[in-house]
This record gives structure tokens, sequence and C-alpha cells, in this order.
């Protein structure tokens, strides 16, 4: 029996860990309600459906507390968890704890928290936290992952959340920080959630140096460290790896690249035009292949990470096309052509790159 168990724990030491093949596609009730469609080989498909069977295995959903357009409201959120779970995808959650979009540049609290003092805050955040989760859960659609806030590099939740400018406000950020996950736990329940600290500039060590030691040292909570790693803003490559191997080894923790994308198309600043030189790294075209070709080589240096420690990578907004993704400026950074919503290589590079 002793040898039996001995063998049996040897096995299950060797059993690789999930990693994460996916993207952020929330976007897709928006796009469908716009009229577009999505197309792999001439048809339409289901993108959750084509997602699966194009080898992805997770699907991050960004949630808003009271969206005008109420798109990443609750109720989307839920139904879309159900689309995902039929698609046999694993669920992750990003709460950004806004009506709208938060960002390093803009973490603005949602209208019907603006007159709340800290204390009002650190309920707000937990109970709102608790009881989106708890929602899923009670449907049968618990999410595996969940951001307590989004890209939170300056913090969240401002002026009160707010990292710099203002008295103790790494202590404020933390509080606001404690409270969410608090509630996130206590809205899954029996069910074990990981959760992820999201920051933006992947291939900037000193940011990742500064924040997640702040973060840390007082007392800060992850499962997985997320990283935001765009090129055209982010750093090259040898930056990433160096910034992805600093963190693995000090952190021993599990990274995930949170956010990221290459376009297909070239655009360049001083003209307003697109083009077909003007790409974000040299190596890689601003073309299909050349975006295919960024996500092959990104998979490998996530892979490479010491200590398996790379868990996954998900592309931000792959499925913004149409009418909504022209508005937004993304059309070029999709994994579907904007114009005819046929999928594009990079939306199969999951398949069989790093396996």
């Amino acid at each position: 029996m002793l040898l039996t168990m001995l063998a049996f724990g040897a096995i299950s030491m060797q059993t690789p860990k999930t990693f994460y093949w996916g993207g952020d596609p929330s976007e897709i009730p928006e796009v469908e309600a716009s009229g577009a469609v999505y197309k792999v080989a001439g048809k339409r498909v289901d993108p959750l459906v084509a997602m699966k069977e194009a080898g992805w295995n997770a699907v991050r959903l960004r949630i808003w507390n009271d969206p005008k357009d109420k798109f990443c409201d609750l109720a989307h959120t839920l139904a879309m968890a159900k689309r995902i779970k039929s698609a046999g995808l694993t669920l992750m959650l990003d709460f950004h704890y806004s009506d709208w979009w938060t960002d390093p540049g803009k973490q603005n609290k949602p209208a019907a928290w603006k007159d709340m003092g800290m204390d009002e805050l650190k309920v707000a955040v937990r109970e709102y936290s608790r009881d989106v989760v708890k929602a899923l859960v009670d449907q049968g659609t618990p999410p595996a992952v969940v951001q307590p806030g989004n890209e939170v590099v300056a913090g969240m939740l401002w002026p009160e959340g707010r990292i710099h400018g203002q008295p103790n406000g790494w202590e404020k950020f933390m509080d606001l920080t404690k409270a969410a996950i608090q509630g996130i736990r206590e809205g899954a329940g029996k069910h074990h959630v990981k959760i992820m600290a999201h920051i933006d500039k992947g291939g900037k060590i000193e940011v990742s140096k500064y924040w997640f030691e702040n973060y840390f040292s007082r007392g800060g909570e992850a499962d997985i460290l997320g990283l935001s790693y765009y090129p055209m803003w982010h750093g090259n490559l040898d930056e990433l790896k160096e910034n992805l191997a600093y963190l693995a080894k000090t952190y021993k923790l599990d990274i995930l690249i949170a956010e990221t994308a290459y376009p297909y198309r070239g655009w360049n600043e001083q003209t307003r035009q697109y083009d077909d030189v003007t790409a974000p790294l040299p190596q890689f075209k601003p073309n299909p292949e050349g975006q295919a070709a960024f996500l092959k080589e990104l998979v490998a240096i996530v892979k490479a990470v010491p200590d398996q420690r790379g868990v996954g990578i998900l592309w931000w907004a792959p499925a913004w096309i149409g009418p909504t993704g022209l508005r937004g400026g993304w059309d070029r950074l999709t994994m579907f052509d904007n114009q005819t919503g046929e999928a594009l290589p990079s939306f199969f590079g999951f398949k069989d790159a790093g396996r």
C-alpha cells in the first residue's frame, strides 16, 4: 500500500498544471447586436464554440457596475457565462469596479458609489464582489480565476483608492483590495477561486519590482500574477522575458499574460493611415501571418518561464469587429477580420503552439 501511495504521489507531482489558452472577448454580445457575424472558413459560427474547436480553453469577462449601454453588466455577464460553460471553456472574471473602462489612466468610481468615503466603499466593494460571484455560482457557472480590479498599477476606485498623490495611498488601496477579495471568497463559497493581481507594463521590470514589493509587503494576496503586455507600449520581448523570470524567481507564483494583442494591419500615427510596414516589433510584420508569428513566439516565451510558472495567455478583445470595433479603434488587433468576420490565422494559434 505504501509503495502504491508513493507511486501515486510521484505521478501527481508530475501532472502538468493548467495552461490557459484564451482571451477576453466580452464584446461578443455587443458585436452580435450590431449585426456583425463571425466566420470560420466562410461559415457563420458561434465564436465561443469556434474558440473551443480552435484549441482555446479559457475566456475572461470584464464586468462593469452599471454601464450606460448595459453591455458587460451583470445580466450580460451571467448570460455569457452560460455560453462559455456550454462551449466547454473555463470562465475568468475581471472586476473593473466602475461603470466603464478602467486602466492605469482612469479608475473612476461607479456613479452609485461616487459620494462614498472609505468606510462605505469597503462595504460596497465587498458586497458587490460577493453578490456577483455568488450569482455566477448559483447559476452553475463559478469563475475559476477572479481579478479584484483591472490594471491597478495606480490603484482603483479613485480618488480614495489612488496609490499616488494622497496620504496613505497604498494603505487605502490595499484596504479596498482586501475587501474585494473577502467578497469574492464569500461569494465563491465552497468553490475554489484563484485571485489574480493584474497590472500592466509587462516588459517593464522596474514597475513590477516596485508594485509587487509594495503589494505583498502590505499583506496582498494573489494566486496568479497578471500582466498586460502590448508591445506597442510595454517594451520588447527580451524585456518581457526578463520581467517574467524575475517575478517567477522572486515570488514563486504562477504568472499569466492577462492581456495582449498584435496588429494584423499596420497603422502609421504620423499619416493617420493604414499601411503594411508600421509594426510594434520589427521582426513581426503587421499582417495576418505576422500576428500569428507573434503569438507563437509569445507562447514559447511564457512556456519557458522558470519553474513552469508561466500559465497562460489571454488575447484582449479578439472579437471586437464590425462597427463597434471600428468605433473603438481596435479593428486591426482582433483575431477576426474586421471587414469580413473571417477568423485569422492567429485565432488557431493556440491549437498547436507550445504543446
